[in-house]
């Protein structure tokens, strides 16, 4: 039995994709797919009567979260008998209501943590682009990777609409960033710790770009100015040798190499002068008439701008 868990749906099921195709191999394999919510009339479906055919059989359950508590402790009554004749595999955005069955499969080895990347883990963002193209049976370039993610933003189901209009649009052969652009409109939220990068990389163009992003999406300039400033704040942290902790940051060892490399894109007295934009921007938006954008906008240029 496996416990899938995470915020995203649309991960979920791939990652229950993989075990089904493991389940399957060269081979063929029934599957039953049900909502946990739709059970709490017929019950679960037999998970003891082995396939006519002797194929492997798989009960696939959604929104698992939901499970009705008759059907939820039959499941973990069968963790406790001899296996079952089919492998069910539960899809969960959480698992308040099924504790005690999600705390015994995660004893047996069987829960799986499924959360899409955090903001500024780019590589990982990249990597699930490519697997989606893949899931349509296309390759796309870096460029390509990088163009998707632009329009589309940090939003896992936005990636995966964006690349389905690419895969059924594109000519055959690998996707350029060219037939990306033809294809897809507008600018998606890259988060704002990818402003944050961009504006320490000291790019103003590309910090600009991702701002406009951000704001579009709705993320609120206070919020995204928290974010800015946590960031020249890890930077500072790592330069000085503190412990992250100790100054109420999170820096993995992997982040404090990468900030230690961005700390030099900053010449005397400029982390100073980043701050001091930041603050000054931080009284205007709470305080000032311009509008918060605006003065968002000319701080994250400002910073961005090498002197």
């Amino acid at each position: 039995m496996y416990l899938l868990t995470g915020p995203e749906e649309l991960l979920l099921r791939r990652a229950a994709d993989k075990v089904l195709a493991e389940l399957r191999g060269d081979g063929t394999l029934e599957v039953v797919d049900v909502r946990a919510g739709d059970l709490k009339d017929a019950g679960l479906p037999d998970l003891r009567t082995g396939s006519l055919f002797g194929e492997p059989r798989a009960v696939l359950v959604r929104e698992a979260q939901e499970l009705p508590a008759g059907a939820s402790a039959a499941l973990l009554a069968e963790l406790s008998g001899p296996p079952p004749a089919a492998t069910v595999i539960l899809l969960a955005s959480g698992t308040g209501p099924i504790t005690k069955l999600a705390k015994r499969i995660k004893e047996l080895g069987g829960r799986v943590e499924v959360a899409p990347p955090r903001d500024w883990e780019e590589a990982e963002w990249g990597r699930m682009v490519t697997e989606e193209f893949r899931a349509h049976r296309r390759t796309a370039d870096r460029t390509a990777v990088q163009a998707l993610l632009d329009h589309a933003g940090l939003d896992v189901s936005a990636i995966a609409a964006k690349v389905a209009q690419v895969a059924v649009s594109a000519p055959p052969g690998t996707v350029t960033a060219a037939q990306v652009e033809q294809v897809v409109v507008g600018h998606g939220s890259r988060g704002s710790f990818a402003v944050a990068d961009a504006m320490c990389e000291r790019d103003p163009a590309r910090a600009l770009e991702l701002l406009r992003g951000v704001l579009e999406s709705g993320d609120h300039p206070v919020m995204v100015l928290g974010a800015l400033a946590y960031r020249l704040r890890s930077i500072v942290a790592v330069a000085a040798g503190l412990d992250g902790k100790s100054v109420g940051l999170s820096i993995s060892p992997a982040q404090a190499r990468r900030l230690a490399g961005t700390r030099r894109n900053f010449g005397p007295g400029e982390l100073t002068s980043a701050f001091r934009a930041l603050a000054d921007a931080d009284v205007e938006i709470k305080s000032g008439e311009l509008p918060a954008d605006f003065v968002l906008e000319r701080a994250v240029v400002s910073i961005a701008s090498p002197a």
